[in-house]
């Protein structure tokens, strides 16, 4: 089953064109790395994936639906979540997500207790329920993120730099835990990261993103420095060694 297709499709920022002609389609229980360098449009290609951005309805479609139609089967974690100063206990967290994402607490009925429950369960995190987020790590709080992201159980979980504020330790526990989820619920996931190095093992293609263009393929033929250096618009030379990738500007 196709999840996403992308044709010939064009993503705008009011008048500037950040994507173009972006043509690929993504099955069904893939792990997809989205790579590229700030500001190439990692984060403006999911937020079109989710509807937040408009594009031409017949150039992208979710589970063969325009975006904003296929919503309800998304999870999402943003870029970055300022979660260091909120009071609210773990539960609490995640149940301001339960009708989506709308201020305030609201009323939970048995089955909401129920399904936060189940996804705290899902990343491990029942221990978290009663621990304000002020107190947690920001492994912890990532647990968090993860298990809001289930509500509703999705089919397609998009994360954007989930990474960027772990230490390494906390890196390879969430990851192993996202590769547990996928495998489990045959979810299809999309993560963006500037640094593909911890996804080698778990990731089934990658999207390098660069110089408004994208491709999608296995890593072995996409990350080279060819095609990076024909995507980026200047010299690039990769190195491979066992499991890791080393990515910089050719001398």
């Amino acid at each position: 089953m196709k999840v996403i297709e992308c044709q010939h499709l064009d993503i705008r920022l009011g008048s500037r064109l950040v994507l173009s002609q972006l043509d690929f389609n993504i099955k069904d229980n893939q792990f997809i790395g989205v790579f590229g360098p700030n500001g190439s449009g990692k984060t403006t290609f999911m937020k079109a994936l989710l509807g937040i951005i408009p594009c031409a309805i017949d150039e992208i479609k979710i589970f063969g639906q325009p975006p904003r139609k296929a919503r309800k089967h998304i999870g999402y974690i943003p870029q970055y979540r300022d979660m260091e100063t909120f009071r609210l206990k773990g539960r609490d967290f995640i149940a301001t997500s339960i009708r989506g994402h709308k201020l305030g607490l609201p009323f939970l009925t048995k089955q909401d207790l129920h399904h936060i429950d189940e996804v705290l369960d899902q990343v491990h995190a029942k221990d978290l329920a009663d621990i304000p987020l002020s107190e947690m790590s920001g492994g912890q709080r990532q647990r968090l993120l993860l298990a809001q992201a289930l509500l509703g159980h999705p089919k397609l979980i998009i994360m954007d730099e989930p990474f960027g504020n772990l230490d390494p330790k906390w890196v390879k526990i969430i990851l192993s835990l996202i590769k547990e989820l996928q495998e489990q619920k045959k979810l299809t996931i999309l993560l963006s990261t500037h640094d593909l190095n911890p996804l080698m093992k778990v990731m089934d293609q990658v999207i390098c993103i660069g110089n408004q263009k994208a491709i999608l393929g296995d890593v072995d033929r996409v990350m080279t420095s060819d095609v990076l250096t024909g995507l980026y618009g200047f010299p690039i030379e990769v190195v491979k060694t066992d499991q890791h990738l080393f990515v910089t500007t050719a001398c």
